[in-house]
């Protein structure tokens, strides 16, 4: 009895104990309006069904919304449902298709009536005329492609809910002429991760502080997907598995708007289109035109319900990474941004409160205002569609005369996969079958050539085709960009050091992907097969000495790797080879079977392999290398270590970063790795790891973990660092790669380190009087050619002024040292993208593997020049820039400036990327430096431990 007494009285003390105090209010009852408030079919279940609190007032999970839409699509003959594709974490994205019962069940002749629409070649102005009186509108409703902007996709639940439960005319008439596409949750895995957030810091009270933890989440946010990517810089790069799906799905139905439905700052209000200038020259006017149409719709909306808005402002439309993509296949982009509220509301500037609920039926208004306004537009907007689907054809177009062009490679991995991209975008790709002949070519670092041959092989993308517009906004060299824009980018920049640009000014695909392209004035329609992929032969001879694969490959790199981690011994060949008939570039992997006596059916995991990586490979039956060429038992043949990878993680660097990097290894490699806590590095056992990542960012890590993590280096370990860890990394005076700016008073020593580079080049070997006897006087060294110098505060003021105009993402030519094993797989000029990075200056035993700026050779040149602390030799010009906007000042800020760098510390060493190699997934020309890196790093790059 005492016991049950005693349990009873515990059980009262925790039940006291759990009762929290009521709130003074509800954030609810902050806006009073009722969203849903037409009525309703009774059969078809209400979104509060399906959520455990009044539909608006919470953040829905991505858990809720499809099982609503699952439910709703066995209650109605409104909606059918598509799943387009799955997220990293399994969840399932969704396309609700939402028209009349008659129209539902026509969709398949509905898209082939659009696909005819869309392709002028096939179809005249009479079929057109007829496709476009009988063709329904089509809008694509997309939202919340940023996990943690979460109005849209409650906006979307609603939409859906109201146009297939509603019984007013106006929406069953709608139904009739529209449909209507809606995309609920872009981007299911951000979202779960930020619905996690709130539930983790959600208390009994209301919050409306925007700085509190359940307004902001926490590190890596919800903004981003799995591998923590902005999905809304991926459609036209394609990288992860919700833009694939998407886009495909976009492509067949090729809707006359889309909507992307975001969220900005919270204390902002409402944007809405069209954008400002700078906008991209290959959108078509007549979509600009029409954005106006819907932007003044939609304003009068929000007037009616004195909402505030505006307008275009920091919003332009050069980049063509976003969901505005499709405006180059001739559909309007409508972008919203509302305020961010997360759940509870905001406390804004003037005192009011702006609830949760308010924000997602702004959302949820302007989706219905848009579809209105295009019910009334849509055969007004399908004409000019069709005349412009007509242009991009037609010869006086100004696409009728050019064709992009991108010669054979031995890289055949990353050629495949840039194909697969542009025939993503239903882009026609061919190859040419014989040599043709052109005249003035522009290369990519803007020279011209008069006559060119365009050897067999080569990629041949004509930009006279239904795709036009987007083919030269991804292809295109250089966007072009108004004078008038120019003037104010300058005078901002000069001002504050502020920009007009909101992303990066250069994007096309050949640079980055690293690949040689040209841009041929002409429409190339001879000689030309329809684009196949490389068939690769796998050869494995079980007699064999040994077996290769062609280092050009990026896709060696992960041969090796997944090799190693099966504790197989592979070597690399650091120099041009021939063996057995097999001509095998410089970073060639290699399995020799002697290296390998005790593993069992060797040559059946090397055939594995390569099948899995789709790779070619070859059986060597002699070591023997022709003429000067390296043999088996030589010293360019070196053993690699297996990597043991870590990537510093967490608070302090740069989710987007850790995020490309981590999807890296995973996707180009599949090998284990670990990912660690920064702070980790003061007590965790580094013994583990032989390389390890620090991606771009500013971690508060404390210098004894510094201490720990350089003893590791020397004693053997390879540090690779980004962008502002590489800043970071140089700030803590470790090792001789410095800062611009802490070089100014030692600027000579630099600049002979620079000419050495230079001058040790085959054709600037000088060995005129090298028999002579007597002591020469006439010696001219390199650092004496010039009479132009600058002091210490000459060099200050000038890096003063020229950081005020650092380029926002350009890509800009760099020339590699192409004996040295980082630059395996890439050629001798390689563009990379460039930002407001650290500017690496390399002296002592540090190497410049990669430094800005091609050497193009110009006989009229006949001394030295000076740029800043550097020297340009006689006979040579200097190109930088490649693409994008990088003002002559910037260039010459970082001309002759290391991107990467390599220094032996003790036993191992530190390398450092300027800038950030694996950009968005897309950078393949610098992401192969940095594999190169990952993997090799540990065996070429530090002292090898033979085991007694």
């Amino acid at each position: 009895m005492h016991k049950n007494v005693l349990l009873i009285i515990m059980f009262s003390i925790n039940i006291n104990t759990a009762t929290l105090m009521e709130p003074t209010s509800l954030s609810k009852d902050l806006y009073s309006k009722i969203i849903l408030d037409g009525e309703y079919i009774e059969t078809i279940d209400k979104p509060d069904k399906f959520l455990d609190f009044e539909y608006a007032t919470r953040v829905a999970t991505p858990e809720q919304i499809s099982s609503a839409i699952q439910a709703w699509s066995k209650q109605t003959d409104r909606l059918k449902v598509i799943e387009y594709a799955r997220s990293h974490e399994n969840r399932p994205l969704h396309a609700v298709f939402i028209t009349s019962p008659k129209n539902l069940s026509n969709l398949d002749e509905i898209k082939n009536k659009i696909s005819k629409l869309s392709d002028a070649r096939t179809t005249n102005d009479r079929t057109a005329k007829v496709l476009i009186d009988e063709l329904p509108a089509i809008a694509w409703m997309a939202y919340s492609i940023h996990g943690n902007e979460t109005s849209g996709a409650d906006a979307a639940l609603g939409i859906i809910y109201h146009l297939i439960a509603s019984n007013d005319t106006e929406v069953i008439n709608m139904l009739d002429e529209m449909v209507i596409i809606i995309d609920p949750v872009m981007n299911p895995d951000g979202r779960a991760r930020f619905a996690k957030n709130l539930e983790q810091y959600r208390g009994t009270a209301p919050n409306y502080d925007d700085q509190s933890l359940i307004h902001t989440g926490d590190w890596p946010y919800g903004r981003t997907n799995h591998y923590y990517y902005d999905l809304n810089r991926d459609w036209v790069y394609l990288t992860q598995p919700e833009t694939q799906g998407r886009v495909s799905l976009i492509n067949e139905w090729k809707p006359q708007i889309l909507v992307d439905a975001h969220e900005m700052g919270s204390q902002d209000t409402f944007m809405t289109g069209p954008a400002r200038e700078p906008i991209n020259k290959n959108v078509d006017y007549d979509l600009i035109k029409w954005g106006n149409v819907f932007a003044q719709d939609q304003g009068e909306a929000f007037d009616k319900r004195n909402w505030r808005f505006y307008t275009g402002e920091w919003h332009e439309d050069l980049y063509p990474g976003y969901s505005f993509y499709v405006a180059f296949k001739g559909t309007l982009g409508i972008l919203y941004e509302q305020s961010r509220m997360a759940e509870d509301g905001v406390r804004r500037p003037e005192g009011t409160i702006q609830s949760y609920k308010e924000s997602v039926h702004h959302q949820y208004v302007s989706t219905l205002i848009n579809l209105k306004t295009l019910k009334e537009n849509s055969k007004a907007m399908y004409k000019d569609y069709w005349d412009g689907r007509k242009l991009n054809i037609s010869n006086d177009s100004k696409y009728a005369n050019r064709s992009y062009v991108i010669l054979p490679t031995k890289n055949n991995g990353r050629l495949n996969v840039l194909a697969n991209k542009l025939k993503a975008q239903e882009i026609e790709i061919y190859k040419n079958n014989k040599p043709i002949s052109v005249s003035n070519v522009l290369k990519q670092n803007g020279v011209i050539e008069d006559d060119y041959v365009i050897p067999a092989g080569s990629m041949i993308i004509p930009n006279k085709q239904p795709e036009a517009p987007l083919i030269s906004a991804i292809l295109e060299f250089d966007a072009e960009i108004d004078e008038s824009v120019l003037q104010e980018e300058k005078q901002k920049s000069i001002k504050n050091g502020s920009s007009l640009m909101y992303d990066t000014t250069a994007f096309n695909f050949t640079m980055m992907y690293g690949l040689p392209a040209l841009t041929v004035p002409q429409n190339i329609t001879k000689n030309l097969d329809v684009w196949s992929p490389f068939q690769e032969t796998i050869e494995v001879n079980k007699d064999a000495v040994m077996w290769a694969v062609d280092g050009k490959d990026d896709r060696s790199v992960a041969f090796a790797a997944r090799l190693m981690e099966q504790s197989i011994e592979v070597r690399i060949i650091d120099k041009d080879s021939s063996l057995s008939g097999h001509n095998l570039s410089r970073g060639s992997v290699v399995v020799i079977a002697m290296d390998n006596p005790v593993f069992k059916n060797l040559h059946q995991a090397v055939n594995s392999t390569a099948l899995a990586l789709d790779l070619s490979v070859v059986s060597i039956e002699s070591g023997f290398g022709s003429e000067e060429l390296p043999d088996w038992g030589g010293r360019h043949f070196r053993l690699l270590e297996k990597p043991q990878i870590a990537i510093l993680s967490h608070e302090g660097f740069s989710s987007y970063d850790v995020g490309v990097s981590w999807w890296s290894l995973d996707h180009h490699l599949g090998i284990r790795h670990s990912q660690l806590n920064s702070s980790l590095t003061a007590y965790g056992d580094l013994r583990r790891y032989n390389t390890i990542i620090l991606p771009s960012g500013n971690p508060d890590i404390s210098d004894y973990a510094k201490s720990m993590l350089m003893d590791w280096v020397k004693q053997g370990g390879t540090l690779i660092a980004n962008n502002a860890s590489s800043r970071s990394i140089i700030s803590s005076n470790i090792g001789n790669v410095k800062n611009l700016n802490k070089t100014f008073e030692n600027s000579k020593t630099f600049n002979i380190d620079l000419m050495r580079e230079i001058y040790s080049l085959e054709d600037q070997i000088d060995i005129t009087n090298a028999n002579d006897n007597k002591v020469n006087f006439q010696i001219a060294y390199p650092w004496e050619s010039s009479n132009k110098t600058y002091t210490k505060d000459q060099l200050e003021m000038r890096d003063k002024w020229q950081s005020l105009l650092m380029p926002s993402g350009a890509f800009v030519a760099t020339r590699n040292d192409n004996e040295h094993w980082l630059t395996f797989g890439t050629d001798n000029i390689l563009p990379v993208l460039y930002s407001n990075y650290p500017i690496l200056m390399t002296g002592g035993n540090s190497e410049a593997v990669l430094r800005i700026g091609e050497l193009i050779p110009n006989s009229e040149i006949s001394e030295n020049r000076t740029i800043n602390w550097s020297q340009i030799p006689a006979g040579y010009d200097m190109n930088v820039r490649m693409s994008g906007l990088v003002w002559p000042e910037a260039s010459q800020r970082i001309a002759n400036s290391a991107y990467l760098t390599r220094e032996r510390i003790g036993k191992g060493q530190i390398i450092l990327f300027s800038g950030e190699p694996n950009f968005r997934g897309s950078a393949r020309g610098t992401n192969r430096l940095w594999l190169n890196a990952v993997v090799y790093g540990s065996g070429l790059g530090t002292s090898s431990r033979v085991t007694p």
